[in-house]
């Protein structure tokens, strides 16, 4: 077939007309709608060619230079790994890791390689766990004995050998049972090159041939020996190449990313971060004593407005993103030390922990005030900038060469990458999940309602979750973070550890972050550009009454909560065996209903807020960069003579290995849900399911369900209006639209 044109005007009436002639053959049976009848196929259009212009505009390019390489044939692709000897063997039944390494390649070569590699090593999991049950791909059922056979813990807070653990408490990949048995070695083989080929894929800073590598030799060319610093590496170089050379769109903004913004850098890009970004979840009402400490820094620097403007300030209007907990998250008792870290192959990577405090208005506006660089226990012995700009409405003229301030916003954005990666969305979203499904199959039977009612929302977590403890983690993030791996591991248990179930509650939630926890305090005009908090109280709402309404087919009052006996194993398991003691005590239906809905929203809304956005806001590499390349400034003086160049150089553009992963992270994280792993999807198979289904409790989950579809239909319109309702020129957030949020966490 030749291919089909898009319906005119004319078509539109014809088949509008058409509809209203002709009736169905029989009333009884489906109809299509006329937006439907437009597009379907038809005679004219089944035998008709597309035009020749058009045509020859989509074939493929005539130089295979020229040809785009989404993926590699996986054909070709593996023979290129048996041949590079990229694969484990055993030899006197121990596993050996693969002989083989890529020492040089190009940009683009490694960036395709990367993507396919890591979707082998998610594939190479969820056989495993297909083979094991845990998550097989036709299900079967076991009995409660066989779950907790199936489901063991990890050792937790420390490992068998005494040391920390490296992650929180999670599923033991491979049973006991299993581990000397010729299955065990199997795996073991596929583990131990998933632990490995990430890294061996990946050249070496000084590895990487083509283009890109050219053009950035170019660059440091001019300076090294043409004595022309002119012609350096500037940032515009930067924004240039990411219009010209970026990826295509597989995410939700289809490839689109903030280095397209000609004011990407600004004021105003930045707080709408905090609302509307990648992490919308930490922004929180400054205490009285960052009020405080930050006034005493305006006073040392000799920020004469800013001291008299925050005297006036109304301090509920004063909020914090507040990273001065980093050393001690990371294990450092020392709170003035350097946090450093180098890995083979890669640069030399610092982080920082800084706190940024912002002015939000009445009319919805966010302005940062204030940027600690980095602090260091206390704000005398950091570095403290204030924005030479007052208000939101201030000039925003000299903004783009203000490079002592540029480069404090680029300080939060290295502590917000940290924060929302390796906390907000690995583990208080992916750990905290996969500990309540391990204990969940410990303790619950499968055809128990709450089993029921949460297993659709860990479709292929344990198996994903597994493929980033192994691979993601080890091999790519502890390159390009400025912290030690145990550094790393140490963050990561100090945020789960630190992690409250209830408070968490979205209204909880809300309320300790200084916002309001109800839809009518949320619809003043102050919090318009927050659609977050306007999104996820509405979200969260929708489906506590759903799982409600489905609780109650099993356990009608409380009494029938406190007395099974699966569910008062259940909580206790979540604060034993997942080290978890903020998840509630359940003795009562409310109880029972906020925790389900709480499993629910991490799986689902919760992790597709702080996952989609991650290519937009995180591939432009410049303007959230992982780690600085360069040590921060320990002098307010030294930072306020700041040029350009300076902040060059504490970023990875000359980095192309470091660039890369970067950039590839976001690029791996942010693939568009398919339509069928939507909630609202999940929604519509429940009622079809159940619509024929004729038990009271059967009608009555057929009910529910068609309640949610039509509450989550509602509430699409709904978030668009949020989103329309933001200032002018504010990004679009859908993030949230139960047609594009995830079921499950699904990557």
């Amino acid at each position: 077939m030749g291919g089909r044109r898009s319906p005119s005007v004319a078509d539109r009436a014809f088949h509008f007309v058409d509809n209203l002639l002709h009736k169905a053959l029989d009333g009884d049976l489906p109809t299509i709608s006329s937006k439907e009848a437009i597009s379907r196929p038809d005679q004219a259009s089944i035998l008709k060619h597309i035009p020749e212009k058009e045509f020859l505009a989509q074939i493929a390019p005539k130089d295979v230079k020229n040809a785009p390489i989404p993926s590699y044939d996986p054909g070709v692709f593996d023979n290129e790994l048996l041949k590079l000897k990229l694969y484990a063997t055993v030899k006197d039944g121990k596993v050996k890791e693969p002989e083989g390494n890529i020492t040089k390649g190009t940009y683009l070569g490694t960036q395709v390689a990367l993507t396919q590699a890591y979707s082998k090593i998610e594939q190479t999991f969820a056989s495993l766990f297909d083979v094991l049950g845990i998550e097989p791909t036709l299900p079967r059922y076991l009995t409660l004995e066989e779950q907790r056979k199936l489901y063991n813990w990890t050792s937790y807070p420390k490992k068998e050998d005494g040391s920390p653990s490296d992650y929180p408490p999670h599923l033991l990949t491979i049973p006991p049972d299993q581990s000397y048995t010729p299955f065990g070695i199997f795996n073991a083989i596929g583990l131990i090159q998933t632990q490995v080929i990430l890294r061996k894929l990946t050249p070496d800073e000084d590895g990487f041939l083509g283009k890109t590598k050219k053009w950035l030799l170019e660059k440091e060319r001019a300076v090294a020996y043409g004595g022309e610093p002119e012609k350096g590496l500037k940032i515009q170089d930067v924004v240039d190449y990411n219009k010209f050379h970026r990826k295509w769109g597989t995410d939700i903004n289809e490839g689109g990313n903030i280095g397209l913004l000609d004011d990407w850098f600004s004021d105003r890009r930045f707080a709408d971060q905090q609302f509307t970004g990648t992490n919308p979840a930490t922004i929180t009402q400054a205490s009285a004593k960052w009020i405080e400490d930050f006034t005493k820094a305006a006073k040392a620097g000799g920020y004469d407005k800013w001291v008299t403007a925050l005297g006036k300030a109304t301090p509920t209007n004063l909020f914090v993103q507040d990273g001065s907990y980093f050393r001690k998250a990371c294990g450092v008792s020392d709170p003035e030390a350097v946090l450093f870290n180098k890995e083979e192959g890669s640069g030399e990577n610092w982080c920082v922990g800084a706190v940024t405090l912002f002015q939000l208005y009445d009319d919805g506006k966010l302005h940062p005030i204030a940027i600690c660089i980095d602090h260091k226990g206390s704000m005398e012995k950091s570095v403290t900038i204030f924005n030479k700009r007052m208000s939101p409405s201030d000039s925003t003229s000299g903004e783009k060469e203000d490079w002592p301030w540029r480069y404090a916003k680029t300080c939060a954005q290295v502590t917000d990458w940290m924060r929302h990666e390796l906390v907000i969305h690995l583990t208080l979203s992916h750990f905290v999940e996969e500990a309540i499904i391990v204990a969940t199959n410990r303790t619950i039977p499968m055809n128990h309602a709450v089993h029921r009612l949460l297993y659709p929302h860990w479709y292929k977590t344990l198996s994903l979750n597994a493929a980033a403890r192994t691979s993601l983690v080890p091999q790519v993030i502890r390159d390009i973070v400025g912290v030690s791996p145990a550094q790393a591991s140490s963050f990561i248990r100090d945020a789960y550890d630190n992690y409250d179930f209830v408070a968490s509650y979205v209204p909880n939630d809300l309320k300790r972050r200084g916002f309001p926890n109800t839809e009518e305090g949320l619809k003043t005009p102050r919090y318009k550009n927050y659609p977050y908090a306007k999104n996820m109280l509405s979200l969260w709402t929708v489906l506590r009454r759903y799982a409600k309404s489905m609780l109650e087919i099993a356990f009608p009052n409380d009494d029938s909560v406190l007395k099974d006996e699966y569910i008062q194993a259940w909580y206790k398991e979540v604060r034993s065996g997942g080290h978890m003691p903020s998840f509630p005590e359940i003795k009562t239906l409310d109880s029972l209903v906020d925790a389900v809905t709480m499993c629910i929203f991490i799986a689902s809304p919760f992790h597709s807020a702080v996952n989609y956005l991650q290519n937009f806001y995180q591939a432009f590499v410049v303007a959230k960069p992982p780690a600085l390349c360069k040590s921060p400034p320990t002098a307010l003086e030294a930072l306020r003579k700041f040029k350009e160049p300076d902040l060059v150089t504490a970023l990875p553009i000359n980095r192309q290995r470091e660039w890369l992963l970067a950039a590839q992270i976001p690029w791996l994280l942010s693939f568009k849900v398919e339509d069928d792993r939507s909630l609202l999807n999940y929604a519509a198979s429940q009622w079809y399911v159940y619509k024929y289904k004729t038990s009271p409790a059967e009608v009555k989950v057929r009910d529910v369900s068609q309640r949610l579809y039509t509450d989550l239909q509602e509430l699409q319109k709904a978030f668009y209006y949020n989103s329309v309702a933001m200032d002018k020129g504010s990004v679009p957030y859908m993030v949230c639209d139960p047609g594009l949020t995830a079921v499950s966490i699904l990557i």
